[in-house]
This record gives structure tokens, C-alpha cells and sequence, in this order.
């Protein structure tokens, strides 16, 4: 295939717009500027099935589906379908609604940590709530944390606007490293409330680590937190504490779970989640529990489980990575897709960087959108065809290098 000349002047000129209108983090993706200038779109148009159509008119293969919503795809049928349904009887009411308990006990069903669940909008605020409900469970204010968790003041600790209180009351470890985290136990006894940590970065956990968390978290009497907001409904419906057999106290999920609606949700154990402590915290907002999230959540699950879509994500990504890297490896370039199939993570050679950064340009001029960095995802609506044809077009833009 032959790389066609884009121009992304248009994102260029929305950027310069935004500049001036909108208050830059409140945007729902900070990276704009950076990539702007490494010739990546930053306004888009419209989204079907796994391909969107920027501001310019140009057309791509989508591998990062809105930094991980999208699973189903976007402008998905059945989604569309069973919202158009329930827009028409309400999407915010001035009491509680059936669907919540139904979703509730289809989640309890599917995901062996959850043994109750409370639904709430965005990862930010699910994480936090986490956060609230083990402070109040364990009567302790400090935090041990490994991974992104959001963009609240404790996920953020030193940045401009987070107070010096909040910033003394958050800790941070490596993951997979052990000794580390039971230096800050220790450092801290009898402080910590929880240790929170994505379950799966980069290549995955090595063995023992997930496990070893919660085991030491409860040696020093803190609740563990497995934060699956990425990787839930991915590389299993539950996440990598479903994958890897590892049960914590808490989970978190969102991004995959409503296919683009910002709904989100807590899950844990019943000792925990139904205790006088936790039933005390307030976490109540205007659109928890809004119609639209739980009803696309409740397509999601369905549609997972009728279209066999964990083994699906596995399959293609798998073949993704394997494809690319081989690609790169011939071509002796220093980019290339690490981590577990569902969500290949790139990572480029510093001293092979502007290379790099060429090719992924070669495949954006090709109708491919792959990312420089951010771990990346897969959806039900990439067809295998697609893999392969990804796979070329990193070869050829590979090729185009040297030419």
C-alpha cells in the first residue's frame, strides 16, 4: 500500500483555537501539543467500527480507541440499539432505577473479586472512591500507590494545585518490586490504609507479585487494590486479578467497560464493602448510576461473552505483536509492542527515536494509527485482515527509511 500525502493543518488550526478558549487539562487528553508536532492528528470528526476520520478528512485504523473505551467499537449496533431504547424511558432519574441492580448482580456473577459493587462516572472517581473507602475501613490516611490511577489531587503528589497534606499522605513503589513496597510498610507502620497499583504494566507481573502484594498489604494491616481500569474486559472480564488467580480486597474498573461511556465501578469484597465504615462514606454525584453507562455495560458483558471477545482481543494482539516486532526487527529499527495481547505497549530505543517517529508517520500516511508510547488496544470490531494489513504497513513504512 502506498503512503498518501495528509495534511493535519485543520488539527492544527482547532489546537490553536483550544489554546485560547479551553483550560488545557481540563481537555480529556494532555498529550495534544506533543503530538501535534510528531504529525499526529489531535481533532477528530468521526468514529466507526475501529477506524475515525479526523478534522482533515483522513481516515484511520484505530489502535488506540480513545485511550482504551472502545472494545466493541465505535458506533457499535447493539449499543446503539439499547441506548436509543432507554433514552426514550430516561437517563437520570430523581430516585434509583431497577438496571442498577441488575448489573450489579451480573458483575457479581462474572467477576470473582466483586461481592458488591458501587457504580460511579469516570476512573479518577473510581480509584478515589477505593481510596475513601479504604481510609474510612482501616481508620488510617496514607496511600502506597504503583501505576496511573487518575488525576485527583492523591494521584498527583508535588504537582501545581495539590496541596503539601495531601502530597505527605501518598507513596509510590516500582512495580514488581517487593522489597520496595515493604520499605514504605515499614517506613510507615501502622500509617498505610491501602496499596493500589495497576495489575498489569508493561510485560505483566512477575510471578508471585500480584499475590505478594495482597499477602504483605495484610501482614501490615492495609487493603489492597488492584486498580483494572485498563485492563478490565481485556485481558479478562475481571481484569488481571480474574487472569492471574490473584484476589485483592478492592478493584476498580471503567475505560472498556461501557464501549465509550464514561461509566465506571468498584468492586470487593462483602466484608469489606458492607461494613458500617465504608456504608458511612459518601460518594453519591449527580450521574452515578446514569442509564446509559449501565445499560452499554450490560451490552458490553453480552457481547463479550456471545462473541467469545477476551480470546478475540488475545488472538489479534498477540498476532499484532508478534507482526510488528518482527517487522521492526528485520528492518533494525528500535520500536517495538511489549506487554500482554489485549493492550501491546510500545516502546522506543531513545537513540533510534527520530527513526521511529518516521515510521509511525510512514503508517499514519498509510491510514494507520499507532501510538509512539501510550500502551495501546484492541477491539471487537478489528478484523484479523486488519492485523496483517497493519503489519505491512509498518514494513513498508519500515522500508520507506532507507529509500
Amino acid at each position: 500500500m502506498q503512503a498518501k500525502p495528509y495534511t493535519i493543518e485543520k488539527s492544527r488550526a482547532c489546537l490553536t483555537r483550544s489554546n485560547e478558549l479551553m483550560v488545557r487539562g481540563c481537555q480529556g487528553h494532555k498529550r495534544s501539543h506533543a503530538m501535534l508536532e510528531m504529525g499526529y492528528p489531535v481533532f477528530t470528526q468521526r468514529a466507526d467500527g475501529a477506524r475515525f476520520w479526523d478534522v482533515d478528512g483522513n481516515e484511520y485504523l484505530d489502535f488506540l480507541l480513545g485511550f482504551g473505551p472502545i472494545l466493541l467499537g465505535y458506533n457499535d449496533p447493539a449499543i446503539n440499539t439499547a441506548l436509543g431504547k432507554q433514552i426514550t424511558e430516561g437517563t437520570v432519574f430523581s430516585t434509583a432505577h431497577p438496571k442498577e441492580l441488575e448489573i450489579a448482580r451480573t458483575l457479581i456473577d462474572r467477576i470473582p473479586v466483586a461481592e458488591m459493587v458501587g457504580f460511579l462516572i469516570g476512573g479518577s472517581a473510581v480509584t478515589s472512591a477505593a481510596i475513601r473507602l479504604a481510609r474510612a475501613y482501616t481508620g488510617r490516611e496514607k496511600v502506597i500507590r504503583c501505576g496511573y490511577h487518575g488525576w485527583h489531587s492523591w494521584t498527583r503528589p508535588g504537582e501545581p494545585g495539590v496541596p503539601a497534606g495531601i502530597t505527605e499522605l501518598t507513596l509510590d513503589f516500582p512495580y514488581g518490586d517487593l522489597n520496595a513496597l515493604e520499605d514504605r510498610f515499614r517506613e510507615h507502620d501502622n500509617q498505610v490504609a491501602c496499596v493500589i497499583m495497576e495489575s498489569v504494566l508493561d510485560d505483566g507481573p512477575p510471578e508471585g507479585f500480584l499475590q505478594g502484594v495482597v499477602d504483605m498489604a495484610h501482614r501490615y494491616g492495609a487493603l489492597a487494590v488492584f486498580d483494572e481500569i485498563k485492563v478490565g474486559f481485556r485481558v479478562a472480564i475481571g481484569g488481571g486479578s480474574e487472569y492471574y488467580d490473584v484476589t485483592p480486597d478492592l478493584a476498580t474498573y471503567g475505560k472498556a467497560c461501557c464501549n465509550g461511556f464514561p461509566g465506571g465501578f468498584v468492586a470487593g469484597r462483602r466484608e469489606i464493602l458492607g461494613s458500617e465504615k465504608c456504608q458511612a462514606v459518601w460518594l453519591a454525584a449527580t450521574f452515578h448510576c446514569d442509564l446509559p453507562s449501565l445499560v452499554a455495560l450490560e451490552v458490553v458483558v453480552n457481547e463479550l461473552e456471545r462473541r467469545d471477545g477476551i480470546a478475540y482481543q488475545w488472538e489479534i494482539g498477540n498476532r499484532l505483536i508478534e507482526g510488528v516486532n518482527k517487522a521492526c526487527e528485520e528492518g533494525g529499527l528500535g520500536y517495538k509492542l511489549i506487554g500482554t495481547g489485549p493492550m501491546p505497549t510500545p516502546k522506543i530505543e531513545e537513540e533510534d527515536r527520530e527513526r521511529c517517529i518516521a515510521m509511525l508517520q510512514g503508517c499514519l500516511a498509510r491510514g494507520f494509527y499507532l501510538h509512539p508510547s501510550h500502551p495501546m488496544f484492541l477491539s471487537l470490531a478489528h478484523s484479523e485482515q486488519d492485523i496483517e494489513d497493519t503489519i505491512v504497513a509498518v514494513q513498508e513504512s519500515i522500508a520507506d527509511l532507507d529509500s
